[in-house]
């Protein structure tokens, strides 16, 4: 026989790492799908006199390759000024690995609505266990804490070498050398160069972070709260 209380720790412990999850993902889908984080980064890059492009056909083509990771548009190839002259701007190489880019969009948002599922049925679970509120906010606040722990643990470490994280990242959700992309050659590595990538990065967690904070609040307050009430 199941024991009911830890039936529920586990189902908010669940519910816990599913928002968490959640919440990263979306501090990753919110600057990588947002035309604004990229005129910001093109002006703060100065990518427009890098790769020769007007703003406006630069925009087009970002626009086209997000549409294109987004499953909206079949084919990632698109023919456009760059400097003066119109031409295909991806080479055979940046669309193979827009393809594995293109997978892993697909997996993240699946992963979105998996984790968005388990949410929704943990919560639930609250909702016919009567007076047991207070198993779930401790299991927030637990851990959202061991959460902010290992994240700030883990930042420390990346900031030793950030190049480095940044190679490991690539050999482990890419299968082949397709990521290597030639600053000389290649359009797509100077529109979204090691500094795009960065404050992307540094963008997800900081957002990461905030949200592991307001979780673990929130849940303290209503831990206090429950016990308050309960001892009255």
């Amino acid at each position: 026989m199941i024991n009911r209380k830890w039936l529920l720790t586990m189902a908010g412990i669940v519910s816990a790492i599913s928002l968490l999850g959640i919440i990263l993902l979306t501090g990753a889908h919110i600057p990588s799908f947002g035309m604004w984080f990229y005129y910001w980064q093109y002006d703060a890059n100065d990518t427009y006199n890098v790769v020769q492009m007007y703003p406006a056909d630069l925009h087009v083509v970002t626009r086209h390759m997000l549409d294109y990771l987004l499953g909206r548009e079949y084919d990632l190839q698109i023919y456009i000024p760059v400097a003066g002259e119109v031409r295909p701007f991806f080479g055979d190489i940046e669309i193979r690995h827009m393809i594995d880019v293109q997978t892993m969009t697909r997996i993240s948002f699946l992963v979105r609505n998996i984790f968005i599922g388990l949410l929704s049925v943990s919560v639930a679970l609250f909702f016919f266990a009567r007076n047991q509120w207070q198993i779930f906010w401790k299991s927030w606040k637990w851990t959202s804490a061991i959460t902010f722990t290992t994240l700030a643990v883990l930042i420390g470490i990346i900031s030793f070498n950030w190049n480095r994280a940044w190679v490991v990242f690539h050999e482990i959700f890419f299968n082949n050398d397709y990521w290597i992309l030639r600053p000389q050659v290649d359009l797509l590595i100077n529109i979204v160069p090691y500094d795009f990538f960065f404050t992307l990065s540094v963008f997800m967690g900081i957002f990461f972070a905030v949200g592991c904070v307001l979780m673990f609040a929130i849940s303290a307050i209503m831990v206090r709260r429950n016990k308050k009430f309960s001892g009255l």
